[in-house]
């Protein structure tokens, strides 16, 4: 799972891209909107997949790509993470966020 991804990224009112690094249990990215990721994740007991928690930190006002908006001076938003070990670039996952549901498509850029 370690690599460097591209996520492709879509919800209610809007779409989005983004970069994330994952390795050795820690996740962190950025997406256009100017939100920061961070984060941990363990792989499962059946090594099918990964799971964890992403915050997100978005700049106050922003519009969400969910139909809603960041607020207050530190919007930050804890975000379940669980996907498959191994996907095809072509696989979408919902992840479900606090603000609504958004779906993903990753793509390995490169392993670490």
């Amino acid at each position: 799972m370690d690599g460097i991804y591209a996520a492709y990224l879509s919800g209610k009112t809007g779409s989005s891209v983004g970069i994330f690094l994952f390795k050795g249990g820690a996740v962190s990215g950025a997406d256009i909107g100017g939100a920061i990721y961070d984060g941990e994740y363990v792989t499962s007991q059946d090594g099918l997949y990964i799971v964890g928690t992403l915050t997100m930190d978005a700049p106050q006002n922003t519009p969400l790509i969910t139909g809603t908006s960041a607020v207050g001076p530190n919007s930050k938003m804890a975000i379940p993470l669980r996907l498959p070990t191994s996907f095809s670039e072509n696989d979408v996952f919902k992840i479900e966020t606090p603000a609504g549901p958004v779906n993903a498509k990753f793509r390995k850029i490169r392993s670490l």
